[in-house]
Protein backbone atom coordinates (compact mmCIF):
# COMPACT_ATOMS: atom_id res chain seq x y z
CA UNK A 1 0.00 0.00 0.00
CA UNK A 2 1.41 3.34 -1.05
CA UNK A 3 1.38 6.10 1.54
CA UNK A 4 1.18 9.73 0.64
CA UNK A 5 3.59 11.88 2.65
CA UNK A 6 2.01 14.39 4.90
CA UNK A 7 2.28 17.97 3.71
CA UNK A 8 4.26 18.88 6.78
CA UNK A 9 6.99 16.38 5.78
CA UNK A 10 7.61 18.03 2.41
CA UNK A 11 10.27 20.77 2.46
CA UNK A 12 9.01 24.18 1.54
CA UNK A 13 10.68 25.09 -1.73
CA UNK A 14 9.96 28.74 -1.12
CA UNK A 15 11.83 28.78 2.21
CA UNK A 16 15.45 29.72 2.80
CA UNK A 17 18.16 27.36 1.59
CA UNK A 18 19.43 24.68 3.90
CA UNK A 19 21.77 26.23 6.43
CA UNK A 20 20.26 29.68 6.02
CA UNK A 21 22.02 32.81 4.77
CA UNK A 22 25.59 33.70 5.63
CA UNK A 23 24.53 36.29 8.19
CA UNK A 24 21.99 33.91 9.72
CA UNK A 25 24.60 31.17 10.10
CA UNK A 26 27.06 33.64 11.59
CA UNK A 27 24.52 34.86 14.13
CA UNK A 28 23.38 31.34 14.99
CA UNK A 29 26.96 30.17 15.50
CA UNK A 30 27.71 33.09 17.79
CA UNK A 31 24.52 32.77 19.81
CA UNK A 32 25.20 29.05 20.19
CA UNK A 33 28.52 29.81 21.80
CA UNK A 34 30.71 28.67 18.90
CA UNK A 35 33.66 31.02 18.58
CA UNK A 36 35.78 28.68 16.47
CA UNK A 37 34.38 29.04 12.94
CA UNK A 38 35.22 32.17 10.93
CA UNK A 39 32.49 34.49 9.78
CA UNK A 40 31.48 34.52 6.16
CA UNK A 41 32.84 37.42 4.06
CA UNK A 42 29.34 38.88 4.05
CA UNK A 43 29.15 38.68 7.83
CA UNK A 44 32.58 40.27 8.19
CA UNK A 45 31.92 43.26 5.95
CA UNK A 46 29.74 45.15 8.40
CA UNK A 47 30.34 48.46 10.08
CA UNK A 48 31.18 47.62 13.69
CA UNK A 49 30.07 50.70 15.64
CA UNK A 50 31.44 49.49 18.98
CA UNK A 51 34.87 48.98 17.41
CA UNK A 52 34.84 52.44 15.87
CA UNK A 53 33.68 53.97 19.15
CA UNK A 54 36.41 52.10 21.03
CA UNK A 55 39.07 53.49 18.70
CA UNK A 56 37.82 57.06 19.02
CA UNK A 57 37.41 56.90 22.80
CA UNK A 58 40.69 55.13 23.59
CA UNK A 59 42.80 57.20 21.17
CA UNK A 60 41.09 60.37 22.31
CA UNK A 61 41.67 59.50 25.97
CA UNK A 62 45.40 59.02 25.42
CA UNK A 63 45.66 62.24 23.43
CA UNK A 64 43.77 64.29 26.03
CA UNK A 65 45.77 62.69 28.84
CA UNK A 66 48.94 64.30 27.48
CA UNK A 67 47.66 67.62 28.82
CA UNK A 68 48.12 66.22 32.33
CA UNK A 69 51.64 64.98 31.69
CA UNK A 70 53.24 61.61 32.24
CA UNK A 71 51.14 60.52 35.23
CA UNK A 72 47.80 61.00 33.50
CA UNK A 73 49.01 59.19 30.38
CA UNK A 74 50.08 56.28 32.58
CA UNK A 75 46.65 56.12 34.21
CA UNK A 76 44.89 56.26 30.83
CA UNK A 77 47.10 53.49 29.42
CA UNK A 78 46.50 51.33 32.49
CA UNK A 79 42.73 51.67 32.21
CA UNK A 80 42.82 50.76 28.53
CA UNK A 81 45.11 47.80 29.24
CA UNK A 82 42.62 46.52 31.81
CA UNK A 83 39.77 46.92 29.31
CA UNK A 84 41.80 44.92 26.82
CA UNK A 85 42.44 42.24 29.45
CA UNK A 86 38.68 41.87 29.93
CA UNK A 87 37.78 41.81 26.24
CA UNK A 88 40.74 40.24 24.47
CA UNK A 89 40.37 36.49 25.37
CA UNK A 90 37.10 36.23 23.42
CA UNK A 91 38.59 37.82 20.30
CA UNK A 92 41.84 35.89 20.65
CA UNK A 93 39.96 32.59 20.65
CA UNK A 94 40.92 31.41 24.12
CA UNK A 95 39.18 28.18 25.19
CA UNK A 96 39.42 29.33 28.81
CA UNK A 97 38.45 32.97 28.42
CA UNK A 98 37.93 33.61 32.14
CA UNK A 99 41.35 32.26 33.10
CA UNK A 100 43.03 34.20 30.30
CA UNK A 101 41.30 37.39 31.45
CA UNK A 102 42.57 36.88 35.00
CA UNK A 103 46.12 36.35 33.72
CA UNK A 104 45.96 39.52 31.63
CA UNK A 105 44.36 41.53 34.45
CA UNK A 106 47.31 40.63 36.67
CA UNK A 107 49.90 41.24 33.96
CA UNK A 108 48.47 44.58 32.77
CA UNK A 109 49.46 46.74 35.76
CA UNK A 110 52.77 44.91 36.09
CA UNK A 111 53.62 45.81 32.49
CA UNK A 112 52.30 49.38 32.41
CA UNK A 113 53.90 50.41 35.71
CA UNK A 114 57.34 49.50 34.35
CA UNK A 115 57.09 52.84 32.53
CA UNK A 116 58.02 54.40 35.88
CA UNK A 117 61.55 53.15 35.26
CA UNK A 118 63.66 55.61 33.29
CA UNK A 119 64.85 53.06 30.73
CA UNK A 120 61.94 50.58 30.72
CA UNK A 121 64.37 47.92 31.92
CA UNK A 122 61.62 45.98 33.68
CA UNK A 123 59.16 45.86 30.77
CA UNK A 124 60.54 42.63 29.35
CA UNK A 125 60.49 41.05 32.81
CA UNK A 126 56.82 42.03 33.27
CA UNK A 127 55.92 40.51 29.89
CA UNK A 128 57.79 37.36 30.90
CA UNK A 129 55.70 37.29 34.08
CA UNK A 130 52.57 37.35 31.96
CA UNK A 131 53.88 34.44 29.88
CA UNK A 132 54.65 32.41 33.01
CA UNK A 133 51.18 33.12 34.40
CA UNK A 134 49.68 32.00 31.10
CA UNK A 135 51.35 28.60 31.43
CA UNK A 136 50.41 28.32 35.10
CA UNK A 137 46.79 29.03 34.25
CA UNK A 138 46.78 26.05 31.91
CA UNK A 139 48.42 23.79 34.50
CA UNK A 140 45.49 24.23 36.88
CA UNK A 141 42.92 23.90 34.10
CA UNK A 142 40.24 21.26 34.78
CA UNK A 143 38.54 21.16 31.37
CA UNK A 144 41.07 19.05 29.49
CA UNK A 145 43.65 20.27 27.01
CA UNK A 146 41.44 21.17 24.07
CA UNK A 147 42.72 24.27 22.30
CA UNK A 148 45.76 24.50 24.58
CA UNK A 149 48.09 26.08 22.02
CA UNK A 150 45.46 28.52 20.77
CA UNK A 151 44.67 29.54 24.35
CA UNK A 152 48.33 30.21 25.11
CA UNK A 153 48.70 32.22 21.91
CA UNK A 154 45.64 34.23 22.91
CA UNK A 155 47.32 35.09 26.21
CA UNK A 156 50.59 36.02 24.54
CA UNK A 157 48.77 38.12 21.96
CA UNK A 158 47.12 40.17 24.68
CA UNK A 159 50.47 40.99 26.24
CA UNK A 160 51.84 42.57 23.05
CA UNK A 161 49.51 45.65 22.89
CA UNK A 162 50.07 46.22 26.61
CA UNK A 163 53.84 46.26 26.16
CA UNK A 164 53.49 48.57 23.17
CA UNK A 165 51.30 50.97 25.17
CA UNK A 166 53.94 51.02 27.90
CA UNK A 167 56.48 52.30 25.37
CA UNK A 168 54.15 55.22 24.62
CA UNK A 169 53.78 55.96 28.33
CA UNK A 170 57.56 56.02 28.74
CA UNK A 171 57.84 58.48 25.84
CA UNK A 172 55.25 60.78 27.44
CA UNK A 173 57.84 61.83 30.02
CA UNK A 174 59.18 64.39 27.52
CA UNK A 175 57.35 67.07 25.53
CA UNK A 176 58.40 65.59 22.19
CA UNK A 177 56.98 62.20 23.16
CA UNK A 178 53.66 63.72 24.19
CA UNK A 179 53.47 65.59 20.88
CA UNK A 180 54.05 62.40 18.92
CA UNK A 181 51.44 60.64 21.04
CA UNK A 182 48.81 63.24 20.14
CA UNK A 183 49.72 63.12 16.45
CA UNK A 184 49.67 59.31 16.41
CA UNK A 185 46.30 59.11 18.14
CA UNK A 186 44.89 61.72 15.75
CA UNK A 187 46.01 59.54 12.85
CA UNK A 188 44.35 56.48 14.42
CA UNK A 189 41.05 58.31 14.82
CA UNK A 190 41.14 59.60 11.24
CA UNK A 191 41.84 56.10 9.90
CA UNK A 192 38.41 54.85 11.03
CA UNK A 193 37.04 56.46 7.87
CA UNK A 194 38.03 53.20 6.16
CA UNK A 195 35.93 51.24 8.68
CA UNK A 196 32.91 53.37 7.84
CA UNK A 197 33.28 52.55 4.13
CA UNK A 198 33.66 48.79 4.51
CA UNK A 199 30.21 48.11 2.98
CA UNK A 200 31.19 49.91 -0.25
CA UNK A 201 32.10 46.95 -2.45
CA UNK A 202 33.79 49.06 -5.09
CA UNK A 203 36.10 50.61 -2.53
CA UNK A 204 37.05 47.32 -0.86
CA UNK A 205 40.43 46.96 -2.65
CA UNK A 206 41.35 50.53 -1.72
CA UNK A 207 40.33 50.69 1.94
CA UNK A 208 43.92 50.33 3.13
CA UNK A 209 44.85 53.34 1.01
CA UNK A 210 41.84 55.27 2.33
CA UNK A 211 42.97 54.60 5.90
CA UNK A 212 46.52 55.69 5.04
CA UNK A 213 45.48 58.97 3.40
CA UNK A 214 42.96 59.81 6.13
CA UNK A 215 45.57 59.13 8.82
CA UNK A 216 48.11 61.41 7.14
CA UNK A 217 45.57 64.21 6.88
CA UNK A 218 44.56 63.83 10.53
CA UNK A 219 48.16 63.73 11.74
CA UNK A 220 49.15 66.70 9.59
CA UNK A 221 46.40 68.81 11.12
CA UNK A 222 47.36 67.76 14.66
CA UNK A 223 51.05 68.37 13.90
CA UNK A 224 50.34 72.04 13.20
CA UNK A 225 49.89 72.57 16.94
CA UNK A 226 53.27 71.12 17.94
CA UNK A 227 56.69 72.53 17.14
CA UNK A 228 58.31 69.24 18.20
CA UNK A 229 56.81 67.33 15.27
CA UNK A 230 58.11 68.24 11.82
CA UNK A 231 56.13 67.87 8.62
CA UNK A 232 57.81 64.69 7.34
CA UNK A 233 57.88 63.17 10.80
CA UNK A 234 54.12 63.67 11.09
CA UNK A 235 53.62 62.01 7.71
CA UNK A 236 55.82 59.08 8.71
CA UNK A 237 54.16 58.37 12.04
CA UNK A 238 50.74 58.85 10.45
CA UNK A 239 51.47 56.39 7.67
CA UNK A 240 52.53 53.79 10.21
CA UNK A 241 49.63 54.48 12.57
CA UNK A 242 46.95 54.45 9.89
CA UNK A 243 48.20 51.27 8.25
CA UNK A 244 48.89 49.38 11.49
CA UNK A 245 45.67 50.26 13.31
CA UNK A 246 43.41 49.58 10.33
CA UNK A 247 45.23 46.34 9.47
CA UNK A 248 44.84 45.14 13.06
CA UNK A 249 41.08 45.60 12.92
CA UNK A 250 40.82 44.10 9.46
CA UNK A 251 42.74 40.98 10.46
CA UNK A 252 40.12 40.21 13.12
CA UNK A 253 37.13 41.05 10.91
CA UNK A 254 36.37 37.34 10.34
CA UNK A 255 36.40 36.41 14.02
CA UNK A 256 32.91 35.41 15.26
CA UNK A 257 33.58 37.40 18.43
CA UNK A 258 33.21 40.53 16.29
CA UNK A 259 29.46 39.93 16.49
CA UNK A 260 29.60 40.73 20.22
CA UNK A 261 30.55 43.77 22.27
CA UNK A 262 33.66 42.27 23.89
CA UNK A 263 35.16 41.28 20.57
CA UNK A 264 34.56 44.69 19.04
CA UNK A 265 36.02 46.46 22.08
CA UNK A 266 39.13 44.28 21.94
CA UNK A 267 39.65 45.00 18.24
CA UNK A 268 39.28 48.75 18.75
CA UNK A 269 41.34 49.17 21.91
CA UNK A 270 44.02 46.75 20.71
CA UNK A 271 44.45 48.65 17.44
CA UNK A 272 45.19 51.80 19.46
CA UNK A 273 47.50 50.35 22.10
CA UNK A 274 49.59 48.70 19.36
CA UNK A 275 50.64 52.15 18.16
CA UNK A 276 52.73 52.83 21.26
CA UNK A 277 55.81 51.39 19.60
CA UNK A 278 55.54 53.99 16.82
CA UNK A 279 55.39 56.80 19.37
CA UNK A 280 58.49 55.45 21.09
CA UNK A 281 60.49 54.98 17.87
CA UNK A 282 59.72 58.43 16.46
CA UNK A 283 60.42 60.08 19.82
CA UNK A 284 63.88 58.51 19.85
CA UNK A 285 64.92 58.99 16.23
CA UNK A 286 63.50 62.48 15.63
Amino acid sequence: MTTVPDATDVPDASGPPVGGTDSARDSEAFQGGSLRLPLSPTGADHVRPVTIGSVVISAGALAVATAGGFSLVLVAALVLALVLAWSWPVLGGSHTAQTTSIVLLVAAPAIVFTALSDDLRWTAAAVALGIVLSFMGQLIRRTGREGLVLTLLASFGGLVPMASATLAVGSADVARGRAYLVVTMSAAIAAVVADLLVRKRRLAPFLGLVALVAAIVGAAIAGLFFDEVGGWAAVGVAAGAGSLSWSWRRIFALQPAMLGVRGQVAAGVGSVLMLGVLVHVFTIVS
